[in-house]
């Protein structure tokens, strides 16, 4: 470990930073004026002409839609910008709703957060694979920056797992599972799990809207056992972008009856052609 390093890791255990928050881009420029905007709308099924053949599919199989829209952003994405509208229950509390800019490049693959609104103990956050982001025991770590005065006068950044105690505390998902790909792998793991156990209830419920933008809506209800159960909520809503089939919302609930909010995260101003320069990856 170099002295630099070293030096880090030794601030940091003397402050309290938060870590990479999730999640989970847009044609915003590189400092948007963001507002924060309402949660998504639902509206009953009544889809355009276009649409209808997928909200058919959606309707007998919402699996189906999903992986096609998996398959979509594997064949056309290559990186992305958006505003990440995020609001999370963290033991008993539910934090403000935050607005992140988030860059993701999937070649070398790279995830940049910078906190626009609400920013709590992170100002911004870098994780990319391999080099400088995996420590000696071969823990990856992200770059951060914290977020006030005080902790600045110590530290201007510092490298810190992104699956450590930290950032459970702070966070709900790492880093590394922002993002729509990461969303789909989320959402296709556990539907594994509870399939294969027989309690995964899937439906269609017809359409929506974020960001002024149509959406499938999927419903996704869970026997949720709180935060160190099998499952991460008890029911899930998903809104699929008609047109490109990404996962541009995600409300997960404590209860069926979607009281007790557990996370929000909206991808808001979605720039799918962002023409990145070398240094928007740059700390």
């Amino acid at each position: 470990m170099s002295p630099r390093r070293g030096i880090l890791y030794a601030t940091g255990a003397l402050i309290i930073l938060v870590p990479p928050m999730l999640w989970l881009v847009s044609s915003v420029p590189a400092t948007p004026r963001l507002v924060t905007t309402a949660p998504a709308v639902r509206h009953a099924a009544h889809e355009v002409p276009e649409a209808a053949n997928l909200a058919a599919l959606a309707a007998r199989d919402p699996m189906a839609l999903v992986r096609m829209g998996r398959e979509r952003y594997e064949q056309n994405v290559r990186e992305y910008r958006c505003v990440l509208v995020k609001q999370e229950r963290l033991g008993d509390k539910l934090s403000e709703v935050q607005e992140i800019e988030l860059r993701l490049r999937e070649e070398p693959f790279a995830v940049y957060m910078l906190w626009r609104v609400n920013a709590d103990e992170a100002r911004r956050a870098l994780f990319m694979r391999g080099g400088e982001f995996v420590d000696k025991t071969g823990r990856a770590l992200a770059r951060v920056e914290p977020n006030g005065a005080i902790a600045r006068l110590f530290v201007k950044d510092i490298y810190m797992p992104i699956n450590g105690p930290e950032a459970k505390r702070v966070s709900r998902r790492a880093i590394d599972e922002a993002g729509f790909r990461a969303t789909f792998e989320l959402l296709e793991s556990y539907n594994a799990i509870a399939a294969e156990r027989g309690v995964l209830q899937l439906r269609y419920a017809g359409t929506g809207t974020v960001d002024g933008r149509p959406t499938f809506i999927i419903v996704r209800d869970l026997p949720y056992d709180g935060p160190s159960g099998p499952y991460p909520d008890a029911r899930m809503v998903l809104h699929l972008d008609q047109e490109w089939l990404l996962p541009v919302a995600v409300y997960s609930y404590a209860d069926h009856q979607e009281r007790e909010l557990l996370g929000r995260y909206e991808f808001m101003q979605v720039d799918l052609r962002p023409s990145f320069d070398a240094d928007d990856f740059e700390f």
